[in-house]
């Protein structure tokens, strides 16, 4: 066996992380799925840019809103039964939405009110599933297992878009809600299966005083300030371009459901291809290289695809911009979890999940806007050209960036076999 070959691939070597990696595997394809219905949904009802724009605004509202209380809430918590409790309450949401789409009652403002409510799980998911990870395989391979998870997550786009799209076109968008439903399972019952050693009670502290802790060590920490600021910039001005992607599909570049989904699907066909690469160069090579070119290649994927006439030139674009944005974000994610306190990572992880989606409402109601005025690929290209310029002036400014890097893992504590430990006990 070649070690350098199948460093690719090190966290897999975890059993806990096999488990949570399988049930993924399962959940977030039905979640791609759901995503293409429901933006099809959306449009269906509405035909308007507008109400794409807000309602992509709704589902990351709650992240802006509530990701802090997520983050104090993952620091002081069992994070497996909170875990738990988040993906049964997406599973509920999507079951709900699946049985108004089949009684032919639904409209827009249940759609609305629905999508805020799964905002508001997420808020509290994406930093306990974030912080979750070092549990399942330790500090050495946490950029492993980050680059892998991100891995799933856009490879999944694959497979559930393009599903997905098929699936509306032969038996409905109903059927999409209810697959995605059933998917849950898989991870619900992962999380029962894993095994953890017993942990301690972290005693609760006030919410400010527990922020306090976490901004005042952001302060003495000058490198992590600007990475949180490169991505905050490219999530608000480049980001939400998702939201334009089904008008742009219909009306610019002339292709119905399938063709939206295959759209998708190539983004996450890139993104699986970049996930791969940064698995096995993160091992062996510094991070930031591999942020910055990152962003470069997905800034330019969304310039040309904002520009693309041709069907088959966008799906490059949209492979293009997905192997940038996931090599951009799991490393960001690993710079961040490997450069602070274990006791400080949800609510770090907050703050990622915060510039992640929370930020999104801001650029989904930009793009929904501008669309309206200048048509959604000027706005694509657009959005993407400012996040260039503003992360090209940080970078100037601050060349010593390019150099910074992960703190020394420490090395992985011998512990006994440990006993299984449900979501409620």
């Amino acid at each position: 066996m070649n070690p350098a070959r199948w460093s690719t691939f090190a966290a897999l070597r975890h059993r806990n992380f096999r488990l949570f990696y399988s049930g993924q595997m399962i959940s977030l394809t039905g979640s791609w799925m759901q995503s293409v219905a429901f933006s099809w949904l959306v449009l269906v009802l509405t035909n308007s840019a507008f109400y794409l724009g807000l309602v992509g605004a709704l589902q990351t509202l709650p992240v802006l809103l509530f990701s802090f209380l997520g983050g104090v809430v993952a620091d002081h918590t069992s994070k497996l039964r909170l875990l738990f409790i988040t993906q049964a309450v997406l599973m509920l949401l999507a079951l709900i939405l699946g049985v108004l789409v089949e009684a032919n009652v639904v409209r827009v403002w249940m759609l609305c009110a629905l999508v805020f409510l799964s905002g508001t799980a997420m808020a509290f998911d994406i930093p306990v599933r974030q912080a979750f990870i070092v549990d399942l395989v330790g500090k050495p391979d946490l950029p492993n297992a980050i680059a892998l998870n991100s891995t799933l997550f856009n490879a999944t786009r694959v497979a559930g878009p393009a599903v997905g799209g098929v699936i509306i076109g032969a038996v409905g968008i109903a059927n999409c809600f209810f697959l995605n439903a059933a998917s849950f399972l898989a991870v619900l019952l992962a999380l029962v299966l894993i095994k953890l050693p017993p942990t301690q009670a972290v005693p609760w502290k006030p919410f400010l005083r527990a922020w306090k802790e976490l901004l005042d060590y952001l302060l003495d920490r000058r490198e992590l300030r600007l990475i949180l600021v490169l991505m905050t910039t490219v999530a608000v001005f480049a980001m939400p371009y998702f939201v334009l992607l089904p008008i742009l599909a219909r009306d610019t570049l002339g292709v119905g459901p399938r063709g939206f989904g295959l759209l998708m699907a190539m983004s996450g066909l890139g993104a699986f291809a970049g996930g791969l690469t940064l698995a096995r160069r993160l091992t062996r090579r510094p991070p930031m290289p591999s942020f910055l070119a990152g962003q470069g290649l997905f800034l330019l994927g969304l310039i040309g695809l904002g520009l693309c006439r041709n069907y088959y030139a966008a799906l490059g674009c949209m492979a293009l911009a997905g192997f940038g944005l996931v090599t951009q974000l799991s490393t960001g994610n690993s710079l961040l979890q490997l450069n602070v306190p274990d006791a400080l990572r949800g609510r770090l992880m907050s703050l990622f999940g915060l510039i992640v989606m929370g930020f999104a409402p801001v650029g989904s109601i930009l793009y929904g806007v501008a669309a309206h005025y200048v048509g959604a690929g000027p706005s694509i290209t657009g959005g993407a050209c400012i996040a260039a310029v503003v992360a090209g002036v940080v970078l100037l400014k601050n060349p010593a960036l390019r150099h910074f890097g992960f703190t020394e893992p420490e090395p992985p504590a011998p512990a006994p076999i440990p006993p299984t430990i449900t979501p409620f006990t």
